[in-house]
């Protein structure tokens, strides 16, 4: 077996290797649709629900989920009341958009995909408090 027979097999094991790993980062709340479709026209932006500084649940009027994920974490979005989109020149938000968060900056979009929703068992850890007045 040559030097480059056994360089090509341990790179071709490594990559399956963490297949499976790369495939459980986009999380259960991915829908399996073709991709390459994938847009929402900001006219039809309902609502919005940031995942941490990782990624942005958008709801379209018709009541179907995207996820956005982000090429890095975008500060400040799970701090902030608004947003806006920077779909350069189109009325379309896919996977070439940018969020642009007030005071924080410009956070560019890694994919833009269908999705469940958010996950339900999101808010599970968190107690709730009376309210003191």
């Amino acid at each position: 077996m040559s030097f480059s027979q056994t360089w090509r097999s341990s790179l071709v094991s490594i990559v399956l290797a963490a297949s499976p790993l790369a495939a459980s980062v986009a999380g259960t709340y991915m829908a399996e649709v073709d991709s390459a479709a994938a847009y929402l026209n900001r006219t039809r932006l309902r609502d919005w629900l940031a995942d941490g500084e990782r990624g942005l649940w958008l709801q379209a009027v018709d009541l179907r989920w995207f996820y956005a994920r982000f090429a890095h974490p975008c500060h400040g979005l799970s701090a902030t009341n608004s947003l806006s989109f920077d779909t350069r020149g189109s009325d379309n938000i896919d996977g070439r958009s940018a969020v642009v968060v007030a005071g924080s900056g410009r956070c560019t979009l890694l994919s833009f995909l269908p999705s469940h929703g958010p996950p339900q068992s999101r808010n599970a850890s968190i107690v709730m408090q009376p309210q003191a007045q």
